[in-house]
């Protein structure tokens, strides 16, 4: 597995790691705790930017694999 491979597995892996605590805050705050809207806020932002991480790393990859004349993935 090369190098892009595992950033974008540590990525994929950071989003779903998220959206549970996304999950858990979200019931929290359901539940009435105020405080937890902050982390789920938090949440969002890393999910986020761990898919425009995803979408930047994929390019990266297409981009070096065209210069090198094929299209392997």
């Amino acid at each position: 597995m090369n190098r892009y491979d595992k950033d974008m597995m540590h990525n994929r892996e950071l989003i779903s790691d998220a959206k549970k605590q996304l999950h858990r805050a979200d019931l929290r705050y359901k539940k009435g705790d105020k405080g937890a809207k902050k982390t789920m806020i938090h949440d969002r932002e890393l999910i986020y930017d761990a898919g425009k991480e995803i979408e930047r790393i994929d390019n990266q990859k297409h981009c070096i694999l065209k210069h090198m004349g094929g299209n392997k993935h």
